[in-house]
């Protein structure tokens, strides 16, 4: 098992795990024995508080699995509370002749349930009694306001709305008091604080001075504080206060992230064919972004980026907004929030039937997901979502003593670094100095605190940052450090650590984006006939809301200049239309940083897939405390003490599965597409007729997977100058996908393929393209897969040299810029080799969906059958190799493919 910081006190009874199909309450009588194997395995992971990996070929009934599994155990665990309550409570043992006062005893007791983890002892009854106490008092209360406002409108009084409106002057600068909401509040950082010196309590400007608690609580209680902002504290006072909500106690939880909403869609669906959606009620919430779930159209007009969504969200719902301008889906009352927290509880909903009921409610689906977070047993999220801690933090996404199960986890490491992976271009650095500029040219004469200091620092570093990539000319590339680049860039003496601090609690972003809104809406007002461009926009950069948050994410990455495997990149390309493009990136090394903050709050973690394989590098560079020491062998399998695998084979019969590796062509030429045969025009025809000759032997779709599109269109050029694609079109009409678009080239290959009469069709794709990932080839959609080539990245790329140098040396990272091109490190050749064998298992993936599904899978590489290769495929296809892994000479290939279609897989 992981060694994880995980609590590991065992619960006072331990949970048996069930036998039966009918014990996980799964919806089928008969399950295949890999399920019921995979549910036992999934409940026994989390019931032991382990970390697991589960690899179940696709058309297994994986997700199915993982729902009957997860809530069986869910179900369990929360009946064992209630039988173990009584239990803790009288194991508690206070003596007669105890001489101590009863509120001493009373304490102690408390204390003691408190450390024996008892989730159903009185503390948390008394924060649900107060939750659900509020609720009531909230209820009764604006039940009798609406009364109230109803009576006041039928006698003609004027409306609380109307006397604010009123009371609007304009301000200095010509606008309306609402302008305020544009000035950033007060700051004080804590080191400020500390350095205070004792007087008349007043600031530079003469201000009063209050102390962080006054001024937080002055803050909460601002007027143009977004209602539903996530920096809104909440506590559990007294219930009687229903301006500040108490916290809903959070229950246990299985937490479900994938990667795409699709595949959210189809586990929620999943959900609703269980007795888990009739019988047991539970209660399930899908969680999305604003792009998904907003429902304002004013708000989704003309936004370019989910950024330009939030900022507009977030002015929209500001208390001091005038009427006409807040969002009318945020209601100012908390009874229709919670009816529709009821509403979504009631039912199961994906994130489409959320937004319908919210616009059928006329309240914001996006904030009442979060509002449904805590009484939730199930919460389905996005990746994004789940390995952000700003991202969790912002949504109320509480981890401590909950499931976690991340499926399509292939590609977790490679998300997860690419989430942490910043850039910044020198286009957005301009547009960003002239913004920051105007705004504090504009208003700092109305800035207190330390806005001043602060304010001038990050135009410092941004007039610093511009300076520094300026004079970079195209084709450069340079890796460095982060405090390497810092003192490149002359910006050495400034604090970013404190600059990355100010930005994210003062705000400033926020108003920069409602400054460049507004400017851009009044420049409009008055030149009517012609649009104009937002402040960003008018210097050839992106949209505000876009530049700001890109900076602010960088400038967090630079405030951590000492994080472990973190680099930077410099880089400057040249192109025609735009010139000269600098470029810095950020890249963030070490995925075990954010992941082992889930494994150290979460009970269990669960990685589950399609194609896991190979799995020892996952495990090594999410768990680096836990891998296997570098002189054990690298073939050796997870260690059951450390991380647990469990991978099943296909439920599909072997004879339904032909694969086969052919290392060399119909006129005996070698296949094998290293860098340097990838020109020989030779070697691009032997491929096209060893193609050519598989589709006439093979019924129905033949799809094919390259290593690249240059590659792609390389073979393509050369085929159909020597007559192999019209060959091949006589029998297969050939669609070819494009680095741009795939949607409309895959609806045509379908409809050629199910056309009647049709003999089928070829589809050209590349690896790790639109079409590798997450589309279905089942039945004659997929009767052949053909991986021409092996698909290994390309070594030129910066970002994947420094990740193989990291990798080499986790023990002692190498310094920044070190290469591996030419001097790969076994541990390097390992993980390099991983990369390219988990995207082509997810190629060869696309084919056999269901049981009765029949295909054979040709690799056209000699290398496929090397066991450094090999043994990196998936179970299923090694095992349903004839041969083994050996490749075949094309002509007994070509037989083996021709006498596998001729069986009857009725």
């Amino acid at each position: 098992m992981v060694t994880q910081t995980l609590e590991k006190t065992a619960p006072a009874e331990c949970l048996p795990t069930p036998q039966s199909a009918s014990e996980f309450s799964f919806p089928i009588a008969t399950p295949y024995p890999i399920q019921l194997d995979f549910m036992q395995r999934l409940f026994e992971t989390i019931e032991k508080r382990e970390f697991a990996i589960f690899e179940s070929p696709t058309g297994t009934g994986k997700s199915l699995s993982i729902i009957c599994g997860a809530l069986t155990w869910l179900k369990h665990d929360s009946e064992r509370k209630v039988r173990t309550a009584p239990a803790a409570a009288s194991s508690v043992a206070v003596t007669e002749d105890d001489q101590r006062p009863d509120w001493v005893v009373a304490y102690e007791k408390k204390k003691q349930l408190d450390d024996a983890g008892n989730a159903a002892g009185s503390d948390e009854d008394d924060v649900q009694q107060k939750y659900l106490r509020w609720v009531v008092n909230t209820r009764r209360r604006e039940a009798a306001e609406r009364k109230e406002r109803l009576v006041a409108s039928r006698r003609g009084a004027p409306t609380a709305s109307k006397a604010e409106s009123n009371k609007r002057k304009p301000d200095e600068d010509g606008n309306s008091s609402d302008g305020e909401a544009v000035v950033v509040e007060a700051y004080y950082s804590g080191d400020e604080e500390a350095q205070q010196k004792p007087g008349n309590g007043l600031d530079d400007d003469g201000q009063v001075q209050y102390s962080a608690s006054v001024r937080k609580l002055l803050e909460r209680r601002a007027g143009n504080r977004p209602l539903y902002d996530s920096s809104d504290d909440s506590d559990n006072g007294d219930p009687s206060d229903t301006a500040v909500p108490p916290k809903e106690p959070s229950i246990t939880k299985v937490i479900y992230a994938s990667r795409t909403h699709s595949q959210l869609q189809q586990f929620i669906n999943e959900i609703k064919r269980t007795q888990f959606a009739s019988a047991d009620k539970v209660k399930c919430v899908t969680l999305g972004s604003r792009v998904q779930l907003c429902v304002n159209e004013r708000a989704r007009q003309g936004a370019q980026s989910v950024h330009t969504i939030n900022e507009r969200c977030l002015e929209m719902q500001t208390a001091g907004s005038k009427k006409s301008a807040r969002c009318g889906y945020l209601p100012l009352q908390h009874t229709p929030m919670l009816d529709f927290k009821d509403a979504t509880g009631a039912l199961i909903m994906d994130i489409e039937e959320l937004a319908k009921e919210g616009r059928r409610r006329c309240t914001c689906p996006y904030y009442g997901a979060r509002a449904s977070i805590n009484s939730a047993q199930v919460v389905a999220l996005p990746y994004n979502t789940l390995l952000s801690r700003s991202a969790r933090q912002a949504m109320g996404i509480l981890l401590a003593g909950n499931v976690v199960v991340i499926d399509e986890a292939h590609n977790l490491v490679d998300t997860i670094m690419a989430i942490h992976s910043i850039s910044l271009d020198l286009r957005t650095v301009r547009a960003l100095q002239e913004m920051v500029q105007m705004y504090f040219t504009k208003y700092w004469r109305r800035l207190k605190g330390s806005n001043v200091t602060y304010i001038r620092q990050t135009i410092a570093l941004l007039k610093a940052l511009g300076k520094f990539m300026q004079p970079i000319t195209g084709g450069t590339t340079r890796v460095v450090s982060v405090n390497e680049f810092l003192t490149m860039a002359h910006a050495d003496h400034i604090n970013v650590y404190k600059i990355d601090r100010y930005l994210r609690e003062s705000k400033l972003g926020r108003k920069l984006n409602m400054f460049s809104d507004r400017l851009g809406q009044k420049d409009s007002d008055v030149t009517s006939k012609r649009p104009t461009a937002s402040v960003c926009e008018s210097v050839a950069g992106p949209a505000p809301a876009t530049a700001v948050a890109a900076f602010e994410a960088f400038m967090e990455c630079l405030g951590k200049p000492d994080r472990t495997g973190s680099r930077l990149i410099i880089r400057a390309t040249s192109s025609s239309e735009s010139g000269v493009e600098v470029e810095l990136k950020y890249l963030q090394l070490d995925p075990s940083e954010a992941f082992s903050e889930i494994c150290s709050e979460a009970r269990a973690v669960i990685l589950a897939g399609g194609t896991m394989k190979p799995a020892n590098d996952v495990v090594e560079q999410l768990l680096p405390s836990n891998s296997k020491p570098q002189s054990m062998p690298l073939d050796l399998k997870l260690d059951p003490a450390n991380a647990r695998l469990f991978a099943w084979s296909h439920v599909v019969d072997q004879s339904h599965i032909c694969s086969v590796v052919v290392g060399s062509g119909p006129t005996g030429t070698a296949l094998r597409f290293t860098h340097g045969d990838q020109g020989d025009p030779s070697k691009l025809r032997e491929a096209g007729l060893a193609l050519a000759a598989l589709c006439q032997v093979t019924p129905g779709g033949v799809v094919a997977f390259f290593p690249s599109y240059a590659l792609l269109d390389r073979m393509h050029r050369n085929w159909t100058s020597v007559g192999i694609i019209d060959r091949i079109s006589k029998r297969k009409p050939v669609f070819i996908e494009s680095s741009t678009s795939s949607g409309d080239v895959l609806e045509l290959y379908s409809a050629r393929v199910k056309a009647a009469g049709s003999t089928g069709a070829l589809l050209l794709s590349v690896v790790g393209g639109r079409l590798s990932e997450g589309i279905n080839f089942s039945d004659d959609l997929g009767r052949a897969v053909v991986m021409v080539g092996v698909p290994f990245p390309s070594l030129a790329s910066p970002e994947l040299a420094e990740r193989l140098a990291y990798y080499e040396g986790m023990t002692g990272a190498p310094s920044a810029g070190s290469g591996v091109i030419g001097s790969m490190g076994p541990r390097a050749r390992e993980l390099y080799e991983s990369l390219c064998m988990r995207a082509v298992n997810q190629s060869i993936g696309r084919a056999i969906r269901h049981r009765n599904d029949y295909a054979t899978i040709v690799f056209l590489d000699a290398r496929y059958a090397e066991p450094r290769i090999s043994r990196k495929l998936p179970t299923w296809i090694v095992g349903s190799s004839g041969s083994g892994a050996t490749a075949s000479a094309f002509g007994p290939a070509l037989a083996q493919v021709a006498s596998f279609f001729k069986q009857d897989f009725a």
